[in-house]
């Protein structure tokens, strides 16, 4: 007789088109695209926004060309549902072992900055503010390409 606890049964079932859609995730082309259009003294912002209780996401850009393509492609190819799996692909483009996919976040925020990216400018930064689980504020990632000469 076949036993299986269904938590597990359906986290694994959950869990793995995160998995295969990793395997060849376009979002780091599209970061990467994103912030490298930066220029010294002129950041480019954009903040992810998810609406969980109405099911929808919003994207914010600055009115910037940049902002509204980059917004344009996480509006269309991020989860609404779980924002901690959208995390774990941004940091995944720092080529750091990163995965909330299969993991419950409860609530969690933070910022930090992430150095050396691949096949990015040495002197881009990518400064990330996020927020999940938070009662008050809706989840969100906002993303800061920072283009400092290094010397």
């Amino acid at each position: 007789m076949f036993r299986c606890n269904f938590q597990v049964l359906l986290i694994s079932i959950i869990g793995m088109p995160f998995i295969a859609s990793a395997q060849d995730d376009k979002l780091c082309e599209h970061l990467i695209s994103f912030a490298s259009k930066s220029k010294v003294s002129k950041p480019l912002k954009v903040i992810l926004i998810n609406d969980w209780a109405n099911f929808s996401k919003s994207c914010e850009h600055n009115e910037t060309e940049e902002g509204k393509e980059f917004c344009n492609y996480l509006i269309n190819n991020t989860s609404t549902e779980f924002m901690n799996v959208n995390l774990s692909r941004v940091l995944s483009c720092s080529v750091n072992d990163f995965n909330f996919g299969s993991v419950h976040l409860n609530k969690i925020s933070g910022d930090f900055s992430v150095f050396e990216i691949p096949s990015l400018n040495q002197d881009i930064t990518l400064n990330i503010n996020f927020s999940i689980g938070d009662d008050v504020v809706k989840d969100f990632i906002e993303i800061e390409a920072e283009n400092e000469p290094v010397e």
